[in-house]
C-alpha cells in the first residue's frame, strides 16, 4: 500500500473519509455479502469447460470455433470483472458478448458469412504489418528480428488482402460482414437487445453517459470517482449472462452438443442476481462520500531563516510531497514575509523550527517526482492548518 494513506483512519466506511477506498476494501466486503457467490461461479465454468472442450473438437465451421473462441474467453474475463466489482471492463467484455452472439447465429446461418469472417483474418495481419511505432523502443538484435517479422507479416498479407478487397470491396477492411450488427442481430431475433449493446458501447466510446457509476453531483459539486464502477457491474452482471445464455442456447440448438447444464448453472446465476446487485449497492453506499471531496492545495511555506519552500498538500489524506516552486511567485513570497514581519501572523509556541505556511488560491503545484508523502504534521503545527488562503495569485 502507498505511504500517502499513512494517515487515513480505515476503522470509518470510505463515505467518512472522502470516499477513499483500496481493493482489499471492497474485496472484503463483496465476500462477505456475496459469500455464495464463487462457488456459484465454479459450477458454472466447470459446466463452460465440458461444453468448450465438445466445441472446439467437434465444430466443423471454421468461423464458429473463432467466434466460440472470442466468447468462452470473454465469459473467463467477465467473470473475473464481476468477482472484483470492475464495472467498467465487465460492461466492456458484456457489450463483446452480444457481437459473439450475433456473428456465431451469422457465421452458422449462411456459408458466404463464414468465408467473409475467415477471410478478415488478412486486414488484421495488414494492421499488425503496419504496427511499427514500437520499433523504436527496441534495440540490437530484438530490434532487427521485429522489424523482420513485421515487414514479412506485411508483405505476405498484401496480394490477399487485395484480393479480398476486389473480391468483397472496399467496405471490408472497416468490417468483415455486409450487413451492420443491427441488421445482423435482426435478423436473428437478438434485435431487441441492441439498446443494451449501445447502452454497454457508451463506455467503449468514452461517451458522457459511459461515466455511470464514478460520477455523481453531492452538494451542488460535481464529484468524479476513479476505480471500480459497481453500478456498471450490477447492469453488465444481467445483461453479460443474458448474453452468453443464449449464445449457449444457440449452440446447443444448431450443434450436436449439450448445453443444458451450462444454460442451468447460468440461470442460477441470473437468479442470484437480485443478491449481486443489493451487495453492490450497499457497498457503493459506504465508498461515495457523503461531502465533496477537498481539492489539492498548494502550500507556501516561510522558514525562520526566510527560505521559501513550496509543497503539495492533499486535505483528504493529510499527506503532502515537496513541490516545484511555480513560477513567477516572487512577489507572492515577499508580499507573505512582510505580512509575518508586520506582525499579521500569530506565530505559535510551538512552532519548533516548523515553517510559517499559508495555503495559496489559484496556483498549482508539481510534486517533485523523486520525493515521497510525508504527513502533514511534519510541516503544519497542531491545531494549525491553512484552511482558508490569504494570497490570491494575480
Amino acid at each position: 500500500m502507498s505511504d500517502k494513506y499513512g494517515e487515513l483512519d480505515f476503522s470509518v466506511p470510505p463515505s467518512q473519509r472522502h470516499g477513499i477506498a483500496v481493493k482489499g476494501e471492497l474485496a472484503t466486503n463483496m465476500e462477505k455479502r456475496l459469500p455464495e457467490f464463487p462457488s456459484l461461479l465454479t459450477d458454472a465454468l466447470e459446466e463452460l469447460h465440458i461444453v468448450t472442450r465438445r466445441f472446439f473438437t467437434e465444430t466443423t465451421n471454421k468461423s464458429a470455433t473463432v467466434v466460440g473462441n472470442h466468447a468462452f474467453n470473454d465469459l473467463g474475463s467477465f467473470v473475473d470483472c464481476l468477482l472484483s466489482g470492475d464495472g467498467r471492463s465487465a460492461a466492456r467484455v458484456s457489450r463483446s458478448l452480444y457481437e459473439h452472439l450475433v456473428n456465431y447465429c451469422e457465421v452458422m446461418s449462411s456459408p458466404k458469412a463464414a468465408e467473409r469472417y475467415l477471410e478478415h483474418k488478412v486486414v488484421t495481419a495488414n494492421l499488425l504489418g503496419n504496427l511499427t511505432h514500437g520499433l523504436h523502443y527496441l534495440r540490437g538484435t530484438p530490434h532487427k528480428q521485429e522489424r523482420s517479422r513485421l515487414a514479412k507479416l506485411k508483405r505476405d498479407s498484401l496480394r490477399p488482402l487485395a484480393r479480398a478487397l476486389a473480391r468483397f470491396g472496399a467496405g471490408f477492411r472497416r468490417d468483415w460482414s455486409s450487413r451492420n450488427l443491427y441488421d445482423r442481430a435482426a435478423a436473428h431475433g437478438y434485435e431487441s437487445h441492441y439498446d443494451t449493446y449501445r447502452l454497454l458501447s457508451q463506455v467503449t466510446h468514452g461517451s458522457c453517459g459511459g461515466v455511470l457509476g464514478s460520477h455523481a453531483a453531492i452538494a451542488g459539486h460535481t464529484v468524479h470517482r476513479t476505480g471500480p464502477s459497481l453500478e456498471l457491474a450490477v447492469l453488465s452482471y444481467l445483461e453479460g449472462f443474458t448474453f452468453f445464455r443464449a449464445f449457449a442456447n444457440e449452440v446447443g440448438a444448431r450443434q450436436s452438443i449439450d448445453t443444458r447444464k451450462l444454460i442451468e448453472s447460468i440461470e442460477i446465476l441470473l437468479a442470484y442476481w437480485p443478491k449481486y446487485r443489493q451487495a453492490l449497492t450497499d457497498i457503493d453506499d459506504l465508498i461515495w462520500p457523503t461531502t465533496p471531496p477537498p481539492g489539492p492545495v498548494a502550500i507556501m511555506a516561510i522558514y525562520p531563516n526566510g527560505r521559501a519552500r513550496w509543497f503539495f498538500w492533499e486535505p483528504s489524506l493529510n499527506r503532502m510531497k515537496p513541490a516545484y516552486t511555480p513560477e513567477g511567485c516572487e512577489w507572492m513570497e515577499e508580499r507573505f514575509r512582510q505580512h509575518i514581519k508586520a506582525g499579521n501572523v500569530e506565530i505559535p509556541h510551538n512552532l519548533n523550527g516548523r515553517p510559517i505556511t499559508s495555503a495559496v488560491s489559484g496556483v498549482q503545484v508539481t510534486p517533485r517526482e523523486d520525493s515521497s508523502w510525508f504527513t502533514a504534521t511534519g510541516i503544519f503545527v497542531p491545531d494549525a492548518k491553512p484552511t482558508a488562503p490569504w494570497c490570491i495569485s494575480e
